[in-house]
């Protein structure tokens, strides 16, 4: 039996990987405002760069975002298993 991804926040995704995002913990203007880029659970995300201090840089929706870490902290995802080529 295959365990399911745990969930965790966008701030420990690699960059390169992408993600689900499953929830937006935070207040209503934090939550307004990362809907507002598209940021809404089942949205899938590639984090760009996450270099461990400074802002997290995604992609979502063909537009690319950076995100304070605490703002990024906030966003639960699960990562996305890697598609594998049938070629």
């Amino acid at each position: 039996m295959v365990t399911p991804p745990a969930a965790i926040s966008l701030t420990q995704v690699s960059p390169g990987k992408r993600a689900r995002v499953e929830a937006v913990q935070g207040g209503r203007g934090l939550v307004t405002r990362l809907a507002a880029f598209g940021i809404i659970p089942g949205t899938v995300v590639t984090v760009l760069g996450n270099a461990g201090a400074g802002p997290v840089i995604l992609e979502a929706r063909g537009s690319r975002l950076a995100l304070g870490r605490g703002q990024a902290a906030r966003i639960v995802v699960q990562v996305v298993a890697e598609e594998s080529s049938g070629s």
